[in-house]
């Protein structure tokens, strides 16, 4: 099964960082970047088959459309328990943490700046490790 790996977030500069990391780490080659979560879900919603798995590593605090939004957008879709979802924000808030395990598609939420160690980390999470293998 094919696995796609999307970073949303509206920070250029961080989507080349995490790009950069995502590779460095072997988790994508070439990670899809979208600039905010309307892109992202017209884009899954394109490329969604039941041959398909994807790693969103989403940010919370976007202009139009919040990370919150497109998580709850992402339970309507079909295929959804293909899709798995890493937090990445700057937000330190407790009750955010909290909110965001509240979706089962949740595997990670990492707060900024991420470390090549966090990505590696994941790799190995119990949430992951069937998405990265095949």
């Amino acid at each position: 099964m094919e696995l796609h790996v999307m970073v949303i977030d509206d920070d250029k500069m961080f989507n080349t960082m995490a790009k950069v990391l995502l590779n460095n780490t072997g988790i994508a080659r070439e990670p899809e970047i979208c600039t905010s979560g309307k892109e992202a879900l017209m884009r899954l919603k394109q490329h969604i088959s039941a041959d398909k798995r994807f790693l969103l590593f989403l940010d919370i605090n976007m202009p139009v459309m919040s990370g919150w939004d497109v998580l709850d957008a992402l339970s309507l879709l079909p295929y959804r328990n293909q899709i798995r979802v890493v937090i990445v924000t700057s937000s330190i808030d407790k009750a955010d943490k909290e909110r965001a395990m509240t979706y089962d598609q949740l595997a990670g939420y990492l707060v900024k700046p991420i470390k090549r160690e966090d990505l590696s980390t994941l790799k190995f999470s119990r949430h992951l490790t069937h998405f990265f293998a095949d």
